[in-house]
């Protein structure tokens, strides 16, 4: 039995072309002195699935329109059916490019292009390690005991006034200057003595 092609729960009228594209994540890594490359494959891509077609008719053309751009606008992934899909694990969709042309030389008719993108659902968030609200109560918690904010003043009165250092200083720069003026008696002896 042959399915219509559907996205949602719109059923796709005009469709005159229809056809997928996978490809797989290939990752050349050149190595000097070798032939050739290494690749690595990265897994496959989603798959993409190219829909064609005619429409005829004002209010073919609006109906259409309305239904794909509604689902274009919302940029959520929606349910696909098609037989093309069936060799595929294609569940949800997004539509990921849509274009729109007048056909000349035809009266009221339009060609469309369609470009949908396998929808593939996030992993599961980590486990194990918690919310984040979880790690920052603890980071609070762990600061709390480490630093406790209410000796902090208790602490600051208890450090030493570093306003003016030279006080202890002066009574060592006064026995300096004694020793040096008792020298000035030693220095005219020895003048004397080698008769400078």
């Amino acid at each position: 039995m042959k399915v219509k092609p559907m996205i949602g729960q719109y059923e796709i009228p005009g469709i005159q072309r229809i056809g997928t594209t996978e490809d797989r994540r290939l990752v050349e890594i050149p190595v000097p002195g070798l032939e050739g490359s290494l690749t690595q494959d990265l897994g496959s891509g989603s798959v993409s699935i190219h829909i064609e077609g005619t429409l005829a008719g004002d209010g073919a053309r609006d109906g259409f329109l309305d239904k794909i751009r509604e689902m274009f606008k919302s940029g959520q992934p929606v349910d696909f059916v098609a037989d093309i899909t069936s060799a595929t694990s294609v569940d949800k969709i997004m539509v990921a490019d849509l274009r729109v042309q007048e056909v000349a030389g035809t009266t009221d008719s339009f060609r469309y292009a369609i470009v949908l993108t396998q929808f593939v659902e996030p992993p599961p968030a980590a486990t194990g390690f918690g919310d984040l609200a979880d790690v920052n109560a603890a980071v609070i918690a762990e600061a709390g005991q480490q630093f406790k904010v209410a000796q902090v003043p208790d602490l600051l009165n208890s450090i030493s006034n570093f306003g003016d250092p030279t006080p202890p200083l002066k009574g060592a720069v006064d026995g300096v200057k004694t020793a040096v003026n008792s020298l000035s008696g030693v220095q005219g002896a020895l003048k004397g003595l080698f008769g400078a």
